[in-house]
């Protein structure tokens, strides 16, 4: 590994390459799972696309447009106010969510 934290792998002629362990290791992946690449600009981040949720296409969509909106105004990005992380956290104190229990019956959104 070089002294910047660059890890490499070579690129065959088949374009195929293998992922480093190191890299295996950050993402959690081991043989037979889906390698996900997000295209930002001129950079590409790999992510454990087994391990993300079932893809949701108005979710991403909203994702999208987040992206594209903090890109083009980056000046606008702002911390989380501390006062209004602490009142959530103390009004979902003792609420217990099971979020792979199955909805039943309607539900408002």
């Amino acid at each position: 590994m070089a002294a910047s934290g660059l890890i490499t792998s070579k690129v065959t002629e088949r374009n195929q390459t293998t992922l480093p362990p190191s890299v295996r290791a950050v993402l959690g992946i081991e043989a037979g799972e889906r390698l996900g690449y997000v295209i930002e600009g001129a950079q590409v981040r790999l992510v454990n696309a087994s391990a993300l949720a079932e893809e949701d296409p108005a979710l991403d969509a909203f994702l999208g447009f987040l992206a594209a909106d903090m890109a083009a105004r980056p000046e606008s990005i702002a911390a989380f106010p501390v006062a209004l992380m602490l009142r959530a956290k103390e009004l979902a104190r003792g609420v217990h969510i099971d979020h792979s229990a199955p909805i039943e019956g309607g539900t408002a959104l």
